[in-house]
């Protein structure tokens, strides 16, 4: 028996694409992105990294569970903490889709300083269940 050829979707671009439209319908005015816009200075809007970590584990053809990482870009501490949490908030509600099987909480918010921009972050990861889609 042979087994099916598959492949899993681009976890950035799904949650990129995901966190850009659920932010918009929760009246959030920030960019969303896998890099940061070289424009980006604390004075402007707030922003929104995405991140790949890695695919610690699969079961192929099935599921890849990715461990995705999101930096919330700020002026003030307070609001990078608070849009990590809404953006956490909005991934663990993810209800599913036809490239996500499921998404999980790992670390919590994590606060930072960016010494070369001087920008408040905050950061959190979620385990990302991406579905095989066949080759």
């Amino acid at each position: 028996m042979t087994k099916p050829l598959a492949t899993p979707p681009d976890a950035e671009r799904v949650i990129v694409d995901y966190l850009a439209a659920a932010l918009v319908t929760q009246g959030q005015d920030v960019t969303v992105g896998v890099d940061i816009p070289t424009t980006w200075t604390p004075g402007t809007k707030p922003h929104v990294q995405v991140a790949w970590d890695g695919t610690p584990d699969m079961a192929y053809p099935v599921v890849w569970r990715c461990t995705v990482r999101v930096t919330a870009w700020a002026t003030k501490t307070s609001d990078a903490k608070a849009l990590a949490g809404l953006c956490n908030a909005l991934l663990c509600v993810h209800e599913g889709s036809t490239e996500v099987g499921s998404v999980r909480p790992l670390t919590g918010t994590l606060p930072a300083r960016d010494p070369d921009t001087d920008a408040e972050l905050a950061s959190f990861t979620v385990q990302v269940n991406l579905l095989g889609v066949a080759a």
